[in-house]
């Protein structure tokens, strides 16, 4: 699995398989991820969403969480994206 890692604070491509870590206000870390699961023989392709998590105590573990569910989906190319401290990361559809 590739992956790219985006500056603090830039949002994935609305397009790309990504993961999401948001620091929280007591310090932990909040994981979000969203992927597209390549097509099946009927070329019918579906979203597989981790729509929250419980916080991590470190970035470190909530990024190692997300790379092994998006390595267990079979991703290809994964982007990260992490958060600027407790501000939410902008919305890749705007």
């Amino acid at each position: 699995m590739e992956i790219v890692k985006l500056p603090v604070g830039i949002a994935a491509p609305a397009d790309a398989d990504c993961i999401r870590i948001q620091e929280l206000p007591g310090g932990a870390f909040a994981l979000e991820g969203n992927l597209l699961a390549p097509a099946d023989a009927e070329d019918i392709a579906e979203s597989v969403s981790l729509i929250a998590s419980d916080p991590y105590p470190t970035y470190d573990a909530a990024e190692s969480a997300g790379l092994a569910w998006a390595h267990g989906c079979k991703v290809a190319v994964l982007h990260v994206a992490r958060s600027d401290g407790t501000t939410p990361l902008p919305d890749p559809a705007e």
